[in-house]
């Protein structure tokens, strides 16, 4: 199975674009107004951002959005420390990257409300270290 697309509430989706495009590569297949963008990566998946207030009547949102966010993969811990760098440098809010979940990452807030990580690969537990600890 393959994880087609992303689909993200967003308070500006002209900020959201913009840093999408210039940080992550994602490039912009259509763009309806402020309503919605639909961006895509270069394996395929599909990240749209939207900003539908009418579809959030009567859906259970939770009261802070900024618990959504999405992960981008680097490849190294150097290249998390450049991607820092670029978007402190552009004046973005980031938090320094520090150790986390086993990995090199650091998180920062989209114009659009939720949550960026940027982190190198988690090391997955092996089977055998898994059973260990739910014994």
């Amino acid at each position: 199975m393959k994880l087609n697309h992303i689909n993200l509430y967003s308070h500006d989706t002209d900020a959201d674009r913009a840093m999408f495009e210039q940080y992550f590569g994602l490039r912009t297949l259509v763009v309806r107004g402020t309503k919605m963008v639909i961006m895509q990566d270069d394996d395929g998946l599909v990240l749209i951002v939207n900003h539908f207030e009418n579809k959030l009547e009567g859906f259970g949102y939770p009261q802070q959005l900024d618990i959504l966010h999405i992960g981008f993969i680097q490849k190294s811990r150097d290249a998390v420390d450049a991607l820092y760098k670029r978007l402190s440098g552009d004046g973005w809010e980031a938090q320094a990257p520090r150790n986390a979940h086993g990995a090199w990452s650091f998180y920062f807030r989209a114009k659009g409300g939720y949550f960026i990580e940027v982190t190198t690969l988690t090391p997955v537990r092996s089977e055998e270290a898994y059973q260990k600890n739910q014994r």
